[in-house]
């Protein structure tokens, strides 16, 4: 009797020593994940990834193998579990995980082993930690995963004897970036409560909370300019965030790279500029013209394009005609010889005609080669009979208004036409014939230095990031640089918009290279989703064109007017025809006073003899 009351309180003894314990647990107190993972991870047709981390083991404990093997069994028929993380190469980043962990520090150190190649960090978390007996550790927890991004998550902790579940929202309303734990359920008479909302939309309404926005200043995309002493932003790209931040309320904290440097470039460490503070995840969504390239994409997480556009060569126009040049210009060299032929043929038949005949009754043409031209010009003439000679004269008269007004009429076009027009480098050989060089910023030499046709060599280099291109634009459009630009077709068009009248360039027509623009973010965000649904649906609406006109006018380019009443002609348009006059009267004056001397010269001789 004494052996077996013996026995009794020894077994009640070590009963009450291993409460919670790993080795004897209490079937009473089990709990069961497997219904947490038939309701919320099935959504996706993927795989669950099972991790077990005690200490520096990865044995499971008698605990952890019981919840394993009731997740197996009960989910048997669509679950497949990977126990090990599954080969880079193939790229199949988990993104349904559960973690059973035996304490803080053992989840701390399965945390830290975590990369973007093996999780998905805006996947969804379960973790169930055998052992937290401090339970203010939930709060240094909930901070930790926050630090990773990881925020679809809830942690299974036991608590006086009973299995709860927490989870955290830092963008709660009025409690922006405060991490704190809350209950999300319990286990109760073997069941979770509140099981269908335990991984909520956090992302859907983030209830005004800011965001650390990234841009640089690159017109049309993102523009920075100072108002009433405060800084705004606008642009094709900002319109984007503006009204993403409408559709998902939150506000917008502006951040730019310091110094001389905007974009920045990429690498595994110290990457500089934007995308350096985006690695860094001083920030959680950056823009700004950046294309997407294969450095990036290796180091950040990229969004679905915000603009598909192009790079594009900008190119100067034509070297101007002199004024005196564009009177030559409505008809061509062959069109000329062939007018001026006529009319010396005709001259020599009017003269033939009416000067070497001196059997003829009437008067003949006096001074035939000068009414000639005369008529040419449009001056009057005699008065002319009704016979064959009146007929040859009427004739030619109608051949002078037919071709003067054709010459009139292409003077108009051509008069009226844009600075015609851009000069003859449509491709790469012809840039590299004229010598020209090819000037672009460093992150745009990434598309150009493999190129066969261009090359480093032929690259001028931007040095200085917040040098105003828009000023470099303007320079080539004057002939004051042997070079062509590269820019973004976005950038080009926003030029020819604000300074297409004092000094427009022009697109090379057969030099491009597609150069599709997005937002980058931090590779374990959780935003890239969400941003580029919205983003897909606002190039479906045709908004982000819509946007966009604001930036471009293309009236320069296609010669449009904006009145539908043809424009006055300018001085530059008609000075050419008033030098030629003024000259032709400045010779007539010349010739006059020759013709005063040479006649008192004659006179003088006359005396003498």
């Amino acid at each position: 009797m004494k052996i077996s009351i013996g026995l009794l309180l020894l077994v009640l003894s070590l009963q009450r020593r291993v409460t919670g314990d790993i080795i004897l647990p209490e079937v009473s107190r089990f709990c069961s994940i497997s219904t947490i993972v038939r309701a919320h991870y099935r959504y996706l047709e993927t795989y669950v990834t099972t991790r077990v981390r005690n200490g520096n083991s990865s044995t499971a404990s008698l605990v952890q193998r019981d919840l394993l093997d009731d997740l197996l069994r009960s989910n048997n028929d669509w679950m497949i579990v990977s126990f090990e993380d599954l080969p880079t190469l193939e790229w199949r980043p988990a993104y349904y995980s559960v973690f059973l962990v035996l304490d803080y520090d053992s989840l701390c150190a399965l945390l830290d082993e975590m990369t973007h190649e093996t999780h998905h960090f805006h996947g969804l978390y379960t973790i169930f930690i055998e052992r937290l007996p401090n339970q203010k550790l939930l709060g240094d927890l909930m901070r930790k995963l926050w630090s990773i991004l990881i925020m679809n998550v809830v942690v299974i902790v036991d608590k006086d004897f009973e299995y709860v579940a927490y989870s955290y929202h830092p963008y709660r309303a009025n409690q922006c970036g405060i991490v704190e734990p809350y209950e999300a359920g319990r286990y109760e008479y073997g069941t979770w409560t509140n099981l269908d909302d335990w991984f909520p939309n956090r992302l859907g309404n983030l209830n005004g909370c800011p965001l650390r926005v990234g841009t640089v200043n690159i017109k049309p995309c993102s523009i920075i300019y100072n108002e009433a002493n405060r800084t705004r932003y606008k642009g094709i790209e900002v319109s984007q965030i503006v009204n993403l931040s409408k559709k998902m309320n939150f506000s917008i904290d502006y951040s730019v790279p310091e110094g001389n440097v905007k974009w920045g470039m990429i690498r595994a460490t110290n990457s500089t500029g934007l995308v350096g503070m985006i690695q860094r995840k001083e920030l959680d969504v950056g823009f700004g013209s950046i294309g997407i390239g294969a450095a990036r994409v290796q180091y950040l997480r990229h969004g679905t394009p915000s603009r598909y556009g192009q790079v594009r060569i900008a190119i100067p126009p034509r070297r101007p005609y002199t004024s005196f040049e564009k009177l030559f210009q409505p008809f061509c060299l062959r069109t000329w010889v062939c007018v001026v032929l006529c009319h010396v043929f005709i001259s020599f038949l009017a003269r033939a005609l009416f000067g070497l005949r001196k059997d003829r009754t009437e008067a003949g043409l006096t001074h035939t080669f000068y009414s000639m031209w005369v008529l040419l010009m449009g001056g009057p003439c005699g008065r002319l009979r009704m016979d064959s000679t009146r007929i040859f004269i009427v004739s030619f008269i109608l051949n002078m208004l037919v071709v003067r007004t054709l010459y009139h009429a292409a003077m108009f076009d051509k008069l009226q036409a844009s600075e015609s027009l851009a000069s003859e480098l449509n491709t790469y050989e012809e840039i590299n014939k004229a010598g020209k060089m090819y000037y672009m910023h460093r992150t745009i030499t990434l598309y150009f230095n493999d190129n066969p046709l261009v090359g480093p060599r032929r690259i001028l280099i931007i040095q200085n990031d917040t040098m105003d291109w828009e000023e470099i634009l303007y320079s080539m459009s004057q002939h004051k640089g042997n070079y062509v630009v590269v820019l973004p077709l976005d950038c080009i068009t926003y030029y020819v918009k604000m300074n297409g009248k004092r000094g427009l360039v022009y697109l090379g027509k057969h030099a491009e290279l597609t150069y599709n623009t997005a937002f980058y973010y931090p590779k374990t965000t959780p935003l890239q989703e969400y941003f580029s649904a919205l983003i897909l649906t606002f190039h479906s609406a045709g908004l982000v064109d819509h946007w966009a006109q604001e930036f471009e006018d293309n009236r320069f380019w296609s010669n449009a007017k904006t009145d539908p009443e043809p424009a006055s002609l300018q001085w530059n348009h008609m000075s050419g025809a008033f030098y030629l006059c003024g000259a032709m009267h400045l010779l007539a004056i010349v010739v006059f006073f020759v013709e005063l001397a040479y006649s008192r010269f004659n006179r003088k001789s006359q005396q003498i003899v």
